[in-house]
């Protein structure tokens, strides 16, 4: 399963050349693994969870003053970046039946039993930050999961949402949609809940006997939606104090009110709807029957109250500097705000973070260093709307542009002890090889891998896991979204519950349904140790370009089913038909990834030396054709998403457009531009062959007798 970048070299020796075919960074990433435990990530988590800790709030100044203390003490050079976001920060709220009856409805967590943590009479009821303000009176209509077929449906059914108040279930999409979707409709105010089909007592036993939500459950978050992410008012530039910044009235924030309520108190809504039943699919999993209308007798008042304005926080970044070649980083990532403890969400893979930041540290200390920079990153704000590592890539974007190796994000990771991972393909068979290095949780002589490959194989590539494909939702957007670099989530799950966004995100829930033994978070320290150490110190950069081939003919096989399907207008019919052969023909493979694998064979068996200069180049085009997805031919339609080859979709937040120009196209039936797509994705294949072939020439010896045939297979891949 290992392919050929990953197993070309081992270790620079003299400055007259690099021995092929070693270690590499699995030495380095052994003796990291030997320092974490299970005690000292218990201590970090109680460090970082015992106080609410949103961003821009003394809990959050001092979780990032111990943050910086903590690196220090690692031995880490420190740099705390100062940043100022604007936030919407709630002043008041209330949601109430107004007719028939009088009724005031719930809109926080009640304490439970056990959990002194959610008894804290200072927290806040549960808020959608960036709400608009109003004080609104309206009919309810029930949108489901307030996705944009959701309401496609009720345009169809001729639900008019004008004034109405619109109850959506959350699931399905990014909030911030739902709010879109109803205010482009008229609608005067959005309510959204947990249903408990999705994560209530239809899943399991709810807290605090069990971990799944109950009925009071409250989940915060962020309704912001624009084409861009990180701050709304410096798109594109740093949120630095003192930055120039957009007029606040010119960016489209949400105008109308958004809250977040629990089921107990949407039941009461839905138990005196009135009007016509659902669609199929959209009964959820109350005691009662779903309708899309309450009638004229049912009005709901929605009164919230928010402040919008500047806020400060803070990235704080730990970096340990590479031994011989520190202008190349390794970036390690977690978020350390939360919309409360965040015990979970994302204090779990904060922990981690610091952890193989202190793993790390300790080796540096003994005369151990990486050849390359790791950067160990703490990042603010995340929860807003990934503000802060937004910020910070906006900050250093010619750096990280030239130097970054890859991205590792942490976000919520240790939650149980099923690992997985969504990552770039090219990361994909690096993770896998560390995964069968470490331990997996609860499982005494099995490892990470196979309990992964137990769960499935990749169809594509035998003897590898299956891998999830990265879109929105976390800090590698802006990595990988925006600077084109390789970039990947680690993380476990598997917990029977759900805490999401809620008060009972907490140490009490942690500790009772993930685990107080701290398994799956000395698990995933360890993954992120052995990846990093592999990305850090094998001389050749363990990137595997091979892995995009299968990724690039999946994705095209899906846009061409979908594109196959959607009627366009009659003079579009002849060139559409046409331009779904050249998606054919973009998918065939090129056999560049078997030639590849075909080279580290030759290589390694020659027991050539190469110099290290030509290691050098060899790790100039490996990162030359990641950034190449970010060339100028690919048009997402978002001005941040830069990258030809994945993006947030643009309708519901979470979800990875894999292929985004192609996916914009489609969607606006628009066949120059499929074609244009089309063109740009057979140029960076083409760019890649180039790439590979001069990598083959870089490592291949003079003379060889066993290297392998031209890459690219029969020839060029223009259609």
């Amino acid at each position: 399963m290992r392919t050929t970048i990953i197993r070309v070299c081992a270790a620079l020796g003299s400055s007259a050349g690099a021995c092929l075919g070693g270690p590499g960074g699995a030495e380095l990433g052994r003796q990291a693994n030997a320092v974490p435990r299970a005690d000292q990530l218990s201590a970090y988590h109680e460090r970082f969870a015992s106080e609410p800790h949103e961003a821009g709030t003394p809990g959050d100044r001092a979780v990032i003053d111990e943050l910086a203390r903590l690196f220090a003490s690692f031995g880490l050079e420190v740099e705390v970046q100062e940043f100022d976001a604007y936030l919407g920060t709630p002043v008041s709220a209330r949601v109430a039946i107004v007719a028939p009856d009088e009724i005031e409805l719930s809109i926080r967590e009640r304490p439970v039993a056990g959990d002194p943590f959610s008894e804290r009479a200072d927290l806040r009821p549960g808020f959608n930050a960036y709400s608009g303000s109003g004080d609104v009176r309206g009919p309810v209509v029930y949108a489901n999961y307030g996705r944009l077929e959701d309401y496609e449906r009720l345009d169809r059914l001729g639900v008019d949402l004008r004034g109405k108040v619109v109850l959506a279930r959350y699931g399905g999409n990014y909030r911030g949609y739902k709010v879109k979707y109803a205010e482009a409709r008229g609608a005067a105010a959005v309510l959204m809940y947990t249903d408990p089909a999705d994560s209530g007592y239809a899943k399991g036993i709810m807290y605090p006997e069990g971990g799944y939500a109950n009925d009071s459950y409250v989940q915060r978050g962020s309704v912001k939606t624009l084409d861009y992410l990180g701050d709304p008012l410096t798109p594109g530039w740093a949120a630095e104090p003192g930055a120039e910044r957009l007029d606040p009235d010119a960016v489209a924030l949400p105008r109308i009110p958004a809250q977040p309520i629990p089921w107990a108190s949407a039941h009461q809504i839905m138990e005196r709807m009135a009007g016509p039943a659902v669609p199929p699919g959209w009964q959820g999993g109350l005691p009662l029957a779903y309708r899309l209308e309450g009638g004229t007798d049912l009005v709901v008042r929605v009164a919230v109250e928010q402040e919008r304005g500047l806020v400060r926080t803070a990235n704080v970044i730990g970096t340990l500097v590479g031994e011989s070649e520190p202008e190349r980083m390794v970036y390690v990532g977690c978020h350390h705000d939360a919309w409360g403890f965040g015990a979970v969400d994302a204090t779990a893979g904060l922990i981690c973070l610091v952890e193989s930041a202190r793993s790390f540290g300790e080796l540096a200390a003994r005369g151990v260093r990486p050849r390359r920079t790791i950067k160990f990153c703490a990042w603010g704000a995340e929860e807003h709307g990934i503000i802060g590592s937004v910020e910070y890539v906006e900050a250093n974007a010619e750096a990280i542009g030239a130097d970054a190796v890859a991205y590792l994000n942490l976000d919520a990771a240790a939650a149980g002890p099923r690992f997985g991972s969504s990552a770039s393909p090219s990361l994909r068979t690096v993770i896998a090889e560390a995964a069968g290095t470490v331990a997996q949780a609860g499982a005494p002589g099995e490892t990470v891998l196979s309990a992964w490959l137990a769960r499935g194989e990749d169809p594509s590539v035998p003897g590898s896991p299956r891998f999830g494909d990265l879109g929105g939702g976390s800090d590698h957007v802006g990595f990988l979204c925006y600077s084109c670099v390789p970039s990947a989530s680690l993380g476990a799950g598997g917990a029977p519950g759900v805490s999401y966004h809620s008060v009972y995100d907490n140490l009490s829930w942690y500790r009772r349904v993930v685990g107080a033994d701290y398994a799956s978070a000395l698990m995933v320290t360890r993954m992120t140790n052995a990846v990093v150490a592999r990305l850090a110190d094998e001389p050749v950069i363990p990137l595997d370009p091979g892995r995009y081939e299968p990724e690039i003919a999946r994705h095209l096989r899906a846009i061409r089913d979908l594109a196959g399907g959607t009627e366009v207008a009659p003079d579009r019919r002849a060139i559409w038909s046409g331009v779904l052969g050249m998606l054919d023909v973009v998918a065939r493979p090129t056999g560049y990834g078997a030639s590849l694998s075909a080279l580290g064979d030759g290589v390694v068996g020659s027991g050539a030396v190469v110099s290290s200069e030509d290691v050098a180049r060899v790790n100039e085009l490996l990162l030359a054709i990641e950034r190449g997805w970010c060339a100028d031919g690919f048009a997402t339609g978002m001005r941040f998403f830069r990258s030809g080859f994945a993006a947030s979709d643009p309708t519901s937040g979470y979800a990875a457009w894999m292929l985004p120009g192609l996916r914009r196209a489609l969607r606006e039936k628009d066949p120059a531009l499929l074609m244009s797509q089309a063109a740009a994705v057979t140029e960076w294949k083409q760019g890649a062959i180039d790439g590979l072939v001069e990598l083959r020439r870089a490592l291949e010896p003079a003379g060889a007798t066993n290297s392998p045939g031209p890459l690219g297979g029969p020839g060029r891949v223009d259609p």
